[in-house]
């Protein structure tokens, strides 16, 4: 599976970053912080909630 970032500038839709992912190895946990990595969290409501599905990656992700 292919994520892409893309930005629009001068009239033109333009790819910023193009990451692929692995479906086999993607888990139940947040999909959002398996694809962007934890910039996801910055913007996410659920951050520090009861419905936040990324509670477990994220601690594993800030021990590295």
């Amino acid at each position: 599976m292919l994520y892409q970032k893309a930005e629009i500038q001068d009239d033109k839709i333009v790819m910023t970053s193009i990451k692929e992912i692995a479906q086999s190895k993607l888990t139940a946990e947040c999909w959002l912080i398996q694809f962007k990595g934890l910039e996801a969290c910055k913007t996410c409501p659920a951050l520090n909630t009861n419905d936040c599905g990324g509670q477990a990656i994220r601690k594993r992700m800030l021990k590295q």
